[in-house]
């Protein structure tokens, strides 16, 4: 799903209301538990998950935040009022405006929303602002079982489950295989380390480079779009964000040799130099119109098969992101939940409609409909059937090896931070050890001073 832009507007006053630093806590219930409605049984703010069958239920209204700008969504939540008689206002906005709108709501509490979109990298500050019922004990463990496992830890912070895990979305590699021909390459068998995708690069280059052709193109604009490829470049050489002690370590190890190898790749000319301002459209659009042989993107199947938009109809193939040495692979994820509002006055109407969205039914709709690939794993051998494209299956395998974004409170502040260093250290200014140096400080600074607060 193409929504990760970092929404920095809102977060400053609520990260300083609820006083909490944004590095991942060292016990695991982040010493807020009672703040979050838990309390000794486990129970949550007295919701039941088996409560969402009370007939009482029916004729409340719930409304809804979430990202739908072409009313698709919209038309899908008539089957959950028709199935539960609850009702449902449906707040459809940009994604760019739902971080807003919740942390404004939350500083307010205000109780006119009830249920609200949570992407990834936002989970840790629903959770230490305060903003969000922590469903861990509220959601069945049989049911938190039934997802795949990059939307389950999409939806989580720190052992606390904040969501339901709506959707599952990562970056894949694709790769044209009529360039793969052209080079004289196997167009059947993708680089499967980023050693292997170099060289591959190098042979693209030397015999098509004269067609103004690159061997791949990148969303490496300073902005999130560059930090989550970074993501899956430290995963792949097995990097972390943090130690067990809540220090950065993003400049050592998998993180630093993630970066070099971004580095190594620009500078090696096979990368097209529009990458440095490129976001994930202007690659797909560079990758349709034939321009680069390789990429690495969120979902896409329906745009590349066009011949309406794409030149490359029928030429391309899907598959797993390079991996390094006992790595297989590593993608960053986009995976999002839906979550209730702590202000909420229907949270057991709110939960009703996270457990139908849950569902099949629902999740079936929405992936046939919108294209959203589900939450739920065995859905993905149940629809295969009738997948003509066999993407489902490809996408799920990924799915597996996904790496998420720190998820803390204060990532908005983090990921501005590494998203400029990395630029910088792609531009030629500065080496990958002293941006990533300065990068890590900042965030420890970062930290330091909002735990200060």
């Amino acid at each position: 799903m193409k929504r990760h832009s970092v929404v920095a507007a809102g977060i400053v006053g609520l990260f300083l209301v609820s006083g909490c630093g944004g590095a991942p806590p060292t016990t695991s219930g982040g010493g807020n538990s009672d703040s979050n409605g838990q309390n000794a049984e486990g129970s949550s703010n007295g919701l039941s998950w088996s409560g969402t069958s009370d007939p009482s239920l029916k004729g409340q209204t719930i409304t809804v935040l979430w990202t739908d700008t072409n009313g698709i969504r919209g038309k899908l939540l008539k089957q959950f009022t028709k199935d539960t008689g609850i009702k449902v206002k449906e707040i459809g906005v940009d994604y760019n405006s739902v971080y807003n709108k919740v942390t404004t709501a939350a500083m307010a509490r205000s109780s006119d929303i009830d249920v609200v979109e949570m992407d990834t990298i936002w989970a840790g500050q629903y959770y230490k602002g305060n903003i969000a019922v922590d469903l861990t004990h509220v959601i069945p463990k049989d049911v938190q079982d039934k997802f795949t496992p990059s939307s389950l830890s999409a939806a989580s912070y720190d052992g606390h489950l904040m969501g339901i895990p709506w959707f599952s979305s990562s970056k894949h590699l694709f790769w044209n295989k009529e360039l793969f021909k052209e080079a004289g390459l196997d167009p059947n068998r993708p680089p499967k380390t980023y050693d292997e995708f170099l060289k591959d690069s190098k042979i693209i280059q030397s015999k098509l480079g004269g067609k103004g052709i690159y061997a791949s193109g990148w969303s490496w604009k300073q902005a999130e779009s560059l930090t989550c490829d970074y993501v899956g470049f430290l995963g792949a050489y097995g990097g972390a964000f943090f130690d067990k002690n809540n220090k950065p370590i993003f400049d050592t190890g998998g993180g630093l040799q993630g970066l070099k190898e971004m580095v190594t790749l620009m500078k090696s000319g096979t990368v097209d130099p529009a990458s440095l301002q490129w976001d994930e459209q202007d690659v797909a659009n560079a990758f349709m119109a034939g321009k680069i042989a390789m990429m690495s993107n969120w979902e896409e199947g329906d745009n590349l098969n066009d011949p309406k938009q794409s030149k490359i109809a029928g030429k391309w193939a899907v598959g797993l992101l390079p991996g390094e040495g006992q790595v297989t692979s590593a993608a960053c994820t986009g995976s999002e939940g839906l979550a209730i509002m702590k202000t909420s006055k229907h949270k057991e109407a709110a939960l009703a409609f996270l457990k139908w969205i849950a569902g099949d039914e629902y999740q079936t709709m929405e992936y046939k409909q919108e294209g959203q690939y589900p939450s739920v794993q065995a859905l993905y051998t149940k629809l295969s059937s009738s997948d003509k494209s066999g993407l489902l299956l490809k996408f799920d395998e990924q799915f597996k090896y996904g790496v998420n974004r720190p998820n803390a409170p204060g990532y908005v502040q983090w990921s501005d931070i590494i998203s400029a260093r990395l630029h910088d250290a792609l531009l030629g200014q500065g080496t990958p050890e002293y941006n990533l140096k300065v990068a890590a400080n900042e965030v420890q600074s970062q930290e330091a001073l909002s735990s200060s607060q």
